[in-house]
């Protein structure tokens, strides 16, 4: 087995667009200490202690981490092309951890069958607490397609599904002894062919997050998936509290100064600014629920919303805030005209400070 099968591409990672974002994700699902970790601003991870699971993989909002020889997205395809309709560690993947709920609602939707996922080797496995997530996340994916009434589920059976070969090769048997805390699943590496990687992370150079945006192949797979079927979606509507992965939301907006942070940090564009930056669009299609714009935002005034309503995720793209702009009377710079003052917050707080001392010097 070649190592260091795990690759993370730190500038598709949220903390590059905010370094005190608050994703920690992948630190909390990776089942082996002191393999992924969060340090200095930045994620990394220790390759020697990796065991190339891929629960990071399905759980980055970013898809800021892949596994070298091995394609979610791919192997999306090539179940729907068959029609295969079974997850397992003993047959395409090495963790169902691996699959995203959004991955495993759109193979629900391409199919038309349920989706089985096979946790019957959990119990043995050193690393089958992930078995939670997973779990997770055949709720959190069939939540979502009850609220379409699509009539398939993704199922969870203990079928301990085994392979027609035999697969107890000398290459798997020297894998196990080498990495004796992987277990049934992680043996999917063994039958992987060897590749050398060389990481030329050093060699890139950092993003502009302003300019430089990232829509997840998840996301569209999604997309695509819902897109295709003849559902009326208008009268849909999930709980944003029950879903991971986006959101709908509402700005304040008399509390909104136009400051531009939110979505310049934005990673999607999901938030963007509109007509001549006096308007503020949210795009929730396009939203990964990362909530950095509401983490930045200096005024406190970004916020979930209680639902969204699937035809807004689908079709919509939804105006937040509008601004009038005038310059302010005191110091002559522009601000967000609320009709109650000419003068800006700056100056407003400023005036109220010496008013402070004046009467602190009475």
């Amino acid at each position: 087995m070649g190592e260091n099968r795990i690759q993370l591409n730190f500038y598709d990672c949220l903390h590059v667009y905010y370094k005190d974002s608050s994703c920690q994700k992948c630190v909390e699902i990776c089942p082996i200490d002191n393999t992924v970790v969060y340090e200095n601003d930045k994620i990394k991870v220790n390759p020697e202690n990796c065991i190339s699971c891929g629960a990071c993989v399905g759980v980055c909002p970013t898809e800021a981490f892949s596994l070298r020889d091995f394609s979610v997205k791919e192997l999306f395809y090539k179940m729907t092309q068959e029609r295969d309709c079974l997850i397992s560690c003993k047959k395409n993947v090495p963790c169902a951890s691996v699959f995203d709920v959004q991955y495993l609602i759109s193979l629900a939707l391409k199919n038309e069958d349920d989706i089985v996922i096979d946790l019957g080797y959990c119990e043995e496995c050193q690393i089958g607490h992930i078995k939670e997530k997973i779990k997770e996340n055949i709720n959190e994916a069939n939540y979502f397609l009850e609220t379409l009434n699509w009539p398939y589920r993704v199922k969870e059976e203990n079928i301990k599904y085994k392979p027609q070969e035999e697969t107890k090769t000398k290459e798997r048997r020297e894998f196990l002894k080498r990495f004796g805390k992987t277990t049934a699943g992680l043996a999917f590496w063994a039958l992987m062919p060897k590749v050398d990687f060389e990481t030329k992370e050093d060699e890139k150079e950092f993003k502009n997050i302003v300019q430089e945006k990232i829509l997840p192949d998840k996301r569209k797979v999604l997309i695509e998936a819902l897109k295709e079927k003849d559902i009326d979606y208008s009268n849909k509507e999930v709980l944003v509290e029950k879903i991971s992965f986006t959101s709908d939301k509402w700005i304040d907006n008399y509390k909104c100064t136009n400051c531009s942070v939110c979505y310049n940090v934005c990673p999607t564009s999901a938030l963007r600014a509109g007509e001549d930056r006096l308007k503020i669009l949210f795009e929730p299609s396009i939203c990964i629920k990362c909530k950095i714009c509401h983490e930045v935002c200096p005024e406190d005034c970004l916020y979930l919303a209680e639902k969204l309503n699937l035809k807004t995720f689908l079709e919509e793209v939804k105006i937040l805030a509008e601004h009038v702009m005038i310059a302010c009377e005191e110091c002559l710079v522009p601000f967000s005209y609320k009709g109650d003052t000419t003068i800006c917050p700056r100056c407003r707080q400023l005036e109220d400070e010496i008013r402070d001392l004046l009467q602190l010097g009475e």
